[in-house]
């Protein structure tokens, strides 16, 4: 038996002048617990390998926790990292905080060597470990080794205690563990002890582990440096709030607004200052929202919401960033602005002439439409007034009606040149570039809404640079790599079938999707007759004082007699049919016959285009060639024209199916088919 005096040893290596890698200070130093002088060594010998301010601490249970204790008294930021194991680290993790740690626990390796040297002892086995995890580790590596043992786990130095003196009841003659102290009372118990300890390729990895947690530290120590430098400087109000919602930003500009100061807010939580329901409120919803109007008492702010998700989408953070709505003054020279630049809506829902209850229930639903964020996707054909109701829809919006309206066509522009203009480019991104770049429509809209008129002539490129911003809502200019959020409401418009070029791969599917959210369908206007009469007197009225004529009226007869008009050009066409009569009515007693004649000759124009369609439905014209192949040629031709399949299009046309089959498979290339 052998009788060891206890003692308890500090070495303090300090190196807290060393720079880390990244040149700057560690926060703290690691406090390493060693349970005895051997393990010391082996501490002190590999710590040379690292550039780490370090304490090696030679003891443990509650004599290594109160000697971290005293050191943290001293400075409460000495300690940054604990490097231990077992029931020491349990006790240092309890009673110092969630700090960072390192274990330097024995591995398995280290536990199978002392293990093999008790099996040659031919005793009965007691192990002792302060993990509670290790304990199927223990017995699986026993019942491997075939040595019959008993695993003792304890918690604290009472309960080792304990728990020895069980071991020497259940007739254990020799003590697995780690430590000295550990040592000294079981020798004193009448057993022998058998030392597990880590060795060098164990510490190796605990200093390993420790440099990474160190430069982890060190850069978020930077990142918080900077962002408190951003927020210092900042003229925008910045706040925010961790995973645990307690404040961790919040700058000069929050203070007056909110009636508090930084020292009263970080590090509070929501719940604690749940009285200052103005702040609390803004962290209510946990979505992205950007350029949101948030009601104060002592005025309105612009809110920008954005937060931050980890890898299960689980919030880590919220951060807001605000300004307070400009002046009245300010107010008006942005108002003057947009209107020079002509971004400007100028009709509303007032502007949209109609009595005729289809376009009634169209702009009924427009109007719950306008005052909301969501995308809107304006169908009709070409003429029916699509602009004009973008542009209400645009007006009906308490705070966008205010910002800019940008209108954009996308058929009117090739695809290189609708690009710059919708996302911009920086200086040099390609020949003819302007100085210091250009802003795109998205950021010329910001805060109002961007108008995509033809979207469906984008090209298919363009599209996806389209969907990544209703997506994400930012934009990259042409030939720059930083990120522009934009915050615009966008209204597309399209005369074409959509879902027939989305099976045709000529749209994509998923941008249709992405548009198609809060649907405006404009009826043709020869399915709103009825609005005809109301849209010819808003038109003369218009037009004869634009160009200063008399106020000419129609009579009923006249009226009716246009209503039954076919305008295949909509809105758009019979603007122009009473612009042209206008001009060349001299006077009010010409003005009817004028009309009645320009009407005419609409009608003639109406019926000639209907024949020519109908001659190019019901024409087919073919080369001279074989018989056969002239057959096939027609027979081809009236497949491509038809929506029958092979059996119908056989009867129809009164040959077999064989037949058919072999001539719609022949092949033409030597001659074309003339449609």
């Amino acid at each position: 038996m052998k009788n060891l005096e206890l003692s308890i040893k500090i070495y303090l290596l300090d190196f807290t002048d060393i720079k880390m890698d990244g040149g700057d200070k560690m926060t703290g130093e690691v406090f390493f617990t060693s349970p005895q002088k051997e393990f010391t060594n082996l501490l002190y010998k590999v710590k040379k390998e690292f550039n780490l301010s370090v304490s090696v601490c030679e003891s443990t249970f509650d004599d290594a926790v109160q000697i971290a204790r005293d050191m943290i008294s001293q400075d409460p930021n000495r300690i940054s990292i604990l490097g231990s194991g077992g029931a020491t680290l349990n006790l240092l993790r309890k009673d110092i905080g969630p700090l960072p740690f390192v274990s330097i626990y024995p591995t398995e390796y280290d536990l199978i060597l002392a293990l093999q040297k008790a099996k040659k002892m031919k005793c009965k086995v007691g192990v002792f470990s302060g993990e509670t995890e290790k304990f199927s580790i223990i017995t699986t590596l026993c019942t491997i080794l075939n040595l019959p043992a008993k695993v003792y786990i304890y918690h604290d130095w009472q309960d080792l205690l304990i728990k020895i003196k069980q071991a020497r009841q259940d007739g254990v003659e020799v003590v697995v563990g780690a430590g000295e102290k550990i040592a000294s009372v079981v020798y004193l118990n009448g057993m022998d002890y058998i030392s597990v300890l880590g060795g060098e390729n164990t510490i190796r990895k605990a200093f390993e582990n420790a440099r990474a947690i160190s430069n982890f530290q060190l850069s978020e120590r930077i990142a918080s440096s900077q962002v408190k430098t951003i927020t210092a400087y900042s003229h925008e109000g910045m706040i925010a709030i961790d995973d645990k919602k307690r404040f961790t930003i919040f700058n000069h500009v929050a203070e007056p607004i909110f009636g508090l100061n930084e020292q009263e807010v970080l590090g509070k939580s929501l719940d604690e200052l749940s009285h200052f329901k103005y702040l609390v409120k803004l962290f209510d919803q946990h979505e992205k929202r950007l350029g949101f109007l948030y009601k104060m008492p002592k005025g309105d702010l612009l809110v920008n919401r954005i937060p931050s998700f980890d890898k299960r989408q689980n919030l880590s953070s919220i951060f807001i960033t605000f300004k307070e709505v400009a002046k009245k003054q300010e107010e008006g020279k942005a108002s003057r602005d947009i209107i020079e630049k002509g971004l400007i809506a100028k009709y509303s829902f007032k502007d949209i002439f109609h009595v005729n209850p289809g376009m009634a229930a169209v702009i009924q639903k427009a109007k719950k439409y306008a005052n909301t964020d969501g995308i809107v996707l304006i169908r009709g054909e070409s003429g029916t007034g699509k602009e004009l109701l973008a542009q209400s829809l645009h007006n009906g919006h308490l705070l966008r009606g205010k910002c800019p309206f940008v209108a954009v066509n996308c058929a009117s522009l090739d695809d290189n040149l609708l690009r710059s203009e919708l996302f911009g480019y920086s200086e040099g991104s390609f020949t003819g570039a302007s100085k210091g770049g250009k802003a795109g429509l998205f950021e010329i809209a910001q805060g109002g809404t961007v108008f995509l008129d033809e979207i469906g002539k984008m090209k298919l490129d363009l599209q996806a640079n389209l969907l990544r911003v209703l997506q994400e809502k930012e934009v990259r200019r042409i030939g720059s790599d930083r990120v522009i959020p934009v915050d615009v409401r966008v209204i597309a418009a399209s005369n074409e079938d959509l879902e027939a070029l989305v099976r045709k791969g000529a749209f994509r599917e998923d941008l249709y999707f992405r548009l198609n959210v809060l649907k405006l369908t404009l009826p043709p206007l020869r399915e709103r007759k009825d609005d005809i009469p109301c849209l010819i007197k808003f038109f003369v009225e218009k037009l004869t004082d634009k160009y200063n004529k008399p106020n000419f009226e129609l009579s009923e007869l006249i009226l009716n007699k246009i209503a039954k008009q076919e305008w295949y050009g909509n809105i758009r066409q019979l603007q122009n049919f009473v612009e042209r009569s206008v001009i060349l009515a001299d006077s009010e007693s010409e003005w009817e016959d004028t009309v009645l004649e320009l009407l005419a000759e609409e009608e003639r124009v109406q019926v000639l285009n209907q024949i020519n369609e109908e001659t190019a439905d019901n024409k087919i014209n073919v080369r001279i060639s074989t018989l056969e192949e002239m057959n096939a040629q027609i027979i081809q031709s009236v497949r491509a024209r038809t929506s029958l399949n092979n059996t119908e299009l056989a009867m129809k046309l009164g040959i077999s199916r064989p037949t058919l089959l072999k001539m719609l498979n022949r092949n033409l290339s030597a001659f074309s088919v003339e449609l």
